[in-house]
């Protein structure tokens, strides 16, 4: 059956619209209040959100610290230096987001308040675009029915994440080594839809939270992991916004109560209204003929490729990030 699907996970975490964004900007001069500092792709920018500046996740993680018991006697300053689109490898580019975060950590650490307005809470979200290279012109697991050329292409990208994500974490551990460093995992946004696309992201998508978690687990950089995975299973009906893609306002929410979780050394507690079902609502489910909905559509991927790109994923990630588990000794 033909049909012009977006490819699986091609969107994932990126803009529909694949706007271009400018670098962040240079850092600012250290203020007075502690800060908490932001990086990460299209989620920590905003986007589904209606507001992304309020009503993203890192904006309402913001406000929740703002008002804490902590941080309200002092405030808590914001720098939000997400980027739509960007892969783990982006963060790392110079002038990227590492830079900038490693700049405004030194500029507090040395100006004269060492203390009282350091970065005091960081947060990272990268790997669904690193995703997007499965799927880009070019890639085998296209243009090839052969499984060990897509296996080999998975492989490298679980490498990447781990590769890049432990450099991030591990440079700005260093830099602040106080610093409350909270890691975002990845989650399906068609869990429960009955999309095509479900399954193989539902594989792919797990797997690069185990290299994730991975990352995240090694005891000498003190990373504390915000996982969103299981909270959204089921849910992309609900607190996925009509892009098919991006958390709305509600996912947002469910992504910020886990970062403030994290924090808290807690299990997430998510209110009664965003779990229950509007009465009436129907499935977000793109439909499978009319190209995603989205206005970058991109080559026709077949039914059979879906379930083909299944099986390599899940024994291409089985191996490598289990070959992580090993060699970190959390088999």
């Amino acid at each position: 059956m033909g049909c012009r699907l977006l490819p699986p996970l091609a969107a994932f975490l990126s803009l529909a619209l694949a706007i271009a964004l400018a670098p962040p900007a240079p850092s600012v001069h250290a203020q007075d209040a502690p800060a908490y500092v932001a990086l990460g792709d299209s989620l920590a920018f905003g986007v589904g959100a209606s507001n992304p500046s309020t009503t993203g996740y890192v904006a309402l993680a913001h406000n929740a610290l703002s008002n804490s018991e902590r941080f309200s006697p002092t405030g808590l300053e914001l720098r939000n230096l997400g980027v739509a689109g960007a892969r783990s490898a982006d963060l790392l580019t110079p002038g990227g987001q590492l830079d900038s975060a490693l700049d405004e950590i030194r500029a507090r650490q040395e100006d004269a308040s060492p203390i009282a307005n350091e970065v005091e809470v960081i947060s990272v979200d990268v790997g669904g675009n690193d995703l997007l290279g499965l799927v880009a012109p070019g890639s085998p697991c296209l243009e090839s029915a052969s499984v060990e050329p897509c296996r080999a292409a998975f492989g490298e990208v679980l490498s990447s994440i781990d590769r890049n994500l432990t450099e991030i974490v591990t440079r700005l551990r260093e830099a602040a080594p106080e610093a409350v460093i909270v890691v975002v995992d990845l989650y399906n946004p068609y869990s429960g839809t009955g999309d095509l696309r479900e399954p193989i992201a539902e594989v792919g998508v797990g797997q690069a939270n185990g290299v994730i978690g991975a990352v995240s687990a090694d005891p000498e950089l003190l990373i504390t992991t915000a996982s969103i995975f299981q909270l959204f299973t089921g849910r992309g009906t609900q607190w996925v916004a009509p892009d098919g893609i991006h958390p709305n306002d509600n996912g947002h929410r469910v992504i910020a109560e886990a970062v403030i979780a994290a924090i808290d050394n807690r299990e997430p507690s998510i209110p009664d209204e965003l779990l229950a079902v509007a009465p009436g609502a129907t499935a977000a489910a793109i439909d499978p003929g009319s190209g995603g909905g989205l206005e970058n559509g991109g080559d026709g991927v077949s039914t059979v490729l879906l379930m083909a790109l299944v099986v390599v994923a899940f024994v291409a990630g089985a191996a490598v990030s289990g070959a992580y588990f090993v060699a970190r000794g959390r088999a």
